[in-house]
């Protein structure tokens, strides 16, 4: 019950200033039982606390998770049954993080199911965009269908239709008269619709209602790296520390829509090279992401990632055992905008990979080579000349980052 704020008129919360109330309910983000008692308090209150309370909503343990995900799911189907739109409190979301589950509850599959109910409440489907290159060659493509069709009958009979090179939209059957049936029957040029792998049957089996927000929502598949991403979302960082849960083909089916994604952290979740390849398709918008205790990932994962993600200041790739210089070079030739990069614990990673990366990375602050067994002493002094730091101890998520931060502080000529 919201109590009305004339009860509380004259008294000291009244005259508060809504600028201090924000920065009170801010610091109390991490007691969400405390903020959500400051939101019923009164409606001036819930006004300045409500956004606050969804910003960054805190996990203690899975039966949380799924509190969460269930409240998201009534209000999509509600507000919106054909996902044209989000919830207003779905809006409100910017931070996901379950690090802080225990660890069973990190590596329950559950956590999977419950991820894809969450961001698929909140992904919001719109219709992709194209540069001026990929409008030239669709004005192309029209006309030549415009021509094809200005062809006689025994042209078209004697070679295929240029529609039928066109893709089909998703959940959509041709329709084809009689003599194109018969061609597509003894094995002409006509193709057969898509038809649904055996792991998407597997999942709608094992998760209901995700399945029916998959179905109820159209999909899009951007014909062409030049258009936008067929999803719309409001999150922007995503914590799955050590959550194993979450399995790979799940992160590359919600690939597409994490495309508004700038910070993301997958440090010791046992990703591949192919599932950090198909997630670097769709976020360009992409500034700070860990990698960190990744055995799997080699220098072609590193080498997709950056470069397609042009935009990351922020690269952590501590324990990464199988990285060498090669993993370097693409990251010092795509990377020019690089603040901070760990390599701890690489012992592939030599001098002359570091080289590279100083000298193609004008506003690195931080290189953290801890541990790098054939990175000499020689080389890190020449770093600690150049003020760059070369050794952080921290393991907290995304230290590096804060440590080019104070670096830049210090140093300003050098940001």
């Amino acid at each position: 019950m919201i109590v009305d704020s004339d009860m509380f008129a004259g008294t000291a919360c009244s005259r508060m200033p809504t600028e201090l109330l924000l920065e009170i309910f801010v610091l109390l983000t991490p007691y969400q039982r405390t903020l959500h008692a400051c939101v019923l308090t009164s409606r001036r209150w819930n006004h300045v606390a409500t956004p606050v309370l969804w910003k960054r909503p805190q996990f203690s343990r899975l039966s949380s998770v799924e509190l969460f995900a269930a409240s998201l799911l009534t209000a999509h189907r509600l507000i919106s049954p054909h996902g044209e739109r989000s919830s207003p409190y779905v809006r409100l979301i910017d931070t996901l993080a379950f690090s802080s589950l225990p660890e069973p509850d990190r590596n329950n599959p559950h956590l999977a199911t419950l991820l894809d109910t969450i961001v698929n409440c909140m992904a919001v489907v719109s219709m992709p965009t194209c540069d001026a290159s990929a409008w030239d060659g669709a004005q192309t493509s029209a006309l030549a269908l415009k021509r094809s069709r200005s062809l006689s009958r025994n042209d078209d009979a004697t070679r295929p239709h240029s529609a039928a090179a066109l893709p089909l939209p998703e959940g959509t059957e041709p329709e084809l008269s009689d003599k194109h049936a018969a061609r597509s029957s003894s094995g002409s040029e006509l193709l057969a619709p898509q038809t649904v792998d055996d792991t998407q049957l597997h999942y709608a089996a094992l998760s209901a209602p995700v399945a029916e927000i998959s179905a109820s929502a159209p999909c899009y598949e951007p014909p062409s790296s030049h258009s936008v991403p067929a999803y719309t979302s409001t999150l922007r960082q995503l914590d799955l520390r050590f959550c194993k849960g979450v399995r790979n083909y799940s992160l590359q089916r919600l690939a597409p829509k994490l495309a508004p994604l700038t910070v993301l952290n997958l440090a010791g979740g046992l990703r591949t090279d192919i599932t950090i390849a198909k997630l670097a398709q769709h976020m360009f918008q992409l500034r700070r992401i860990s990698l960190a205790w990744t055995s799997n990932l080699t220098d072609f994962g590193v080498s997709e990632l950056v470069q397609r993600c042009k935009s990351v200041e922020c690269l952590d790739l501590t324990y990464c055992t199988q990285i060498e210089d090669t993993a370097m070079f693409a990251i010092a030739h795509n990377l020019r905008n690089l603040t901070a990069l760990s390599v701890a614990y690489c012992a592939g990673v030599t001098d002359i990979g570091v080289r590279e990366v100083v000298s193609a990375c004008p506003q690195i602050c931080v290189l953290n080579v801890a541990k790098c067994l054939r990175v000499t002493d020689r080389m890190r002094k020449s770093l600690e000349q150049q003020r760059i730091v070369a050794q952080c101890d921290s393991f907290e998520p995304f230290s590096i980052y804060n440590f080019a931060k104070k670096q830049q502080a210090v140093f300003p000529k050098l940001s």
